[in-house]
């Protein structure tokens, strides 16, 4: 048996005696206690979902939130509140004589305590993710940065899934030197019900971050493959619909998918294309053509995305095409399946809400570290000089605390310069009980600290060169260095949007004062796919990075610039871009304390 399957089995036989274990006074407890804050909420305002021949549900960028968000009433379902939800829907498609497709685009690492603070990363989130019954799913970047993760996707869930896991570009290394794709290159099936015949295919854009257990050929190579243009020939005539489960956006400013569509094209020029994409952390929804469309569905357990396509006749775009993006909460489930409180629940769906409850009690991610009294601190819902924002808090106090290895405390280092991309912050910090959870939210990633140690006159100059966006990445140059993925990635891909949401959404005074706050999209289709109506919420703009300036003397020296080891080489580039070559292009270890160790222990010695 593999390892990693025998891992996994006893990953379940523990989940399973965990259950066991949990006897029926808190089981009641619990019911009593999800019952009251299920039918406590009040109920929003929706808009209803359209169903066509052929649906589909659409999952991306989990990042392991299958708690759900604990801290935030309006994403307060979990997995298995969602395989509930799936499993009705099933049946009202079936009952409705349609068919209905799950989906998942991928990324399923590094994101909070649930899925990243076992090792390896994933070892109780993902046989958790695996209880849902997906059609279709593809791999996404966070499954190939550490090679443990990469061995857990192909050996469990890539095993587990078969012929439905597709992926088309991405492959795993034997200890032997040869690859194999991860899943199937693609999957030709007729739909149960309408008999659709379609044709599945899976990509992931261009990632070169890979371990060395793996390896990504861009999408602009693989269109040129043989075994690519003999798998379309050879489907020319019996296609009724194309699938294209990516971890890839789709917004328009981003050209793979669309190079890709322009190839299929020259094969299937009247058949129906449906594109469903990743890893930018939107809701988008994007006309390719007449005849095609794709849908990104968020992040992080916040959104379900839906689209439905009229497969039959000569009908227009919206005829042919729906979409919603649905918020992750209960009221929403309950809405779109029209079922009621008492009636929602599956046996699977509570067993798997059973076992996360009792998972994270096992792995004690609920057990408080600290407090954050009074306020929340936001990554871009205040401006990035506001005192609730996050990146000041990080700057003005958390970093300040930073201490060099093989030193006890600060004073007796000179003056520095410390500097964090935005995007190692991956979500909010909210006020109240700060948990095991929270550190793994707010700051997941594992990056150690390295120093170059150049003139104060250089070092003050960085940062401001890494935010200089009027520098244009040249895509193709093998040394190029794009220093906008140092952002969050929903900041990175917001340029096409940010042109759509100037379009004002105009709701009367009465309907703002009663409407909560959250996502309110713009898409190629309008301002009307939110399942949930929502006073719009602000996105203000941060920088590339931030910086924290330890500087208290005016004379002219040399000192530590101080920086993540994962953004070395655009600190590199900085510096050659600043004219100053002088230095040793392999930066020394300043230190290994991770950033989420340092805001815990701030949090612990103060009252924030």
């Amino acid at each position: 048996m593999k390892s990693f399957q025998f891992a996994f089995l006893l990953a379940n036989y523990a989940l399973m005696g965990i259950l066991l274990c949990y006897d029926q006074h808190n089981k009641k407890k619990l019911a009593d206690l999800t019952t009251r804050i299920r039918s406590s909420d009040t109920a929003p305002t929706y808009r209803n979902l359209t169903w066509n021949d052929i649906n589909f549900v659409h999952t991306t960028d989990t990042h392991g939130w299958y708690s759900g968000h604990l801290n935030q009433k309006q994403y307060n379902a979990n997995w298995g509140d969602f395989i509930s939800f799936t499993s009705h829907l099933r049946q009202q498609a079936l009952e409705q004589g349609q068919d209905l497709l799950l989906i998942d685009s991928g990324d399923r690492h590094d994101g909070n305590g649930f899925s990243d603070i076992t090792y390896p990363n994933g070892l109780v989130s993902t046989p958790i993710f695996m209880k849902q019954n997906y059609d279709l799913l593809t791999i996404g970047n966070h499954e190939l940065y550490v090679w443990e993760n990469s061995r857990q996707e192909y050996e469990l869930v890539a095993d587990y899934f078969g012929d439905k896991y597709i992926s088309s570009n991405v492959e795993y290394k034997f200890e032997n030197g040869t690859f194999a794709p991860f899943g199937q290159k693609y999957k030709y099936f007729t739909t149960p019900v309408q008999q659709i015949r379609t044709l599945a295919l899976g990509f992931l854009f261009d990632f070169n971050r890979f371990n060395n257990g793996t390896r990504v050929i861009p999408i602009a190579e693989v269109i040129t493959q043989d075994w690519f243009n003999e798998v379309l020939q050879q489907h020319k005539d019996k296609v009724d619909l194309i699938v294209i489960v990516a971890h890839t956006p789709i917004s328009h400013d981003y050209p793979e998918l669309y190079n890709l569509h322009s190839h299929l094209r020259q094969y299937f020029p009247d058949t129906i294309i449906q594109y469903f994409g990743g890893h930018s952390h939107i809701r988008d929804f994007t006309v390719f053509d007449e005849l095609s469309t794709g849908l990104q569905s968020g992040r992080y357990c916040e959104t379900i995305g839906w689209t439905s396509v009229n497969v039959k006749g000569n009908v227009s775009l919206h005829e042919r095409f729906a979409r919603s993006y649905l918020d992750f909460n209960l009221h929403s489930f309950l809405h779109h399946t029209n079922k009621s409180i008492h009636e929602f629940d599956t046996d699977k769906g509570k067993h798997v809400s059973s076992l996360i409850t009792e998972t994270r009690n096992k792995l004690n991610l609920n057990r408080a570290l600290g407090y954050v009294n009074g306020s929340n601190y936001y990554i871009d819902y205040v401006p990035i000089d506001h005192k609730n924002n996050i990146f000041d808090l990080l700057t003005s106090k958390v970093l300040t605390t930073l201490v060099p290895e093989g030193h006890t405390n600060t004073t007796s280092t000179s003056d520095r310069i410390i500097i964090i991309n935005t995007g190692s912050i991956r979500y909010d910090l909210y006020k109240g009980p700060y948990t095991i959870d929270s550190q793994y939210i707010v700051s997941p990633f594992e990056n150690l600290w390295v120093k170059l140690t150049v003139p104060k006159s250089i070092a003050t100059q960085v940062a401001a060169k890494l935010n200089d966006n009027g520098y244009i990445y040249a895509k193709g140059q093998a040394d190029a260095i794009d220093n906008r993925r140092l952002l969050p990635p929903h900041h990175y891909y917001s340029s096409e949007r940010t042109k759509r949401d100037q379009t004002p959404l105009i709701l009367s005074e009465v309907e703002r004062k009663k409407l909560s706050k959250g996502y309110v999209t713009f898409d190629d289709f309008g301002n009307d796919g939110d399942d949930t109506l929502h006073k719009p919420v602000v996105n203000f703009p941060i920088p590339n990075v931030v910086e924290s300036v330890q500087i208290h003397s005016d004379s002219e020296e040399d000192i530590d610039l101080i920086f993540y080891d994962f953004i070395t080489p655009n600190i590199v580039w900085a510096l050659n871009e600043l004219n100053y070559t002088n230095f040793n292009k392999s930066p020394s270890l300043y230190s290994s304390k991770y950033l989420g160790d340092l805001l815990t222990e701030y949090i612990q010695q103060f009252i924030i």
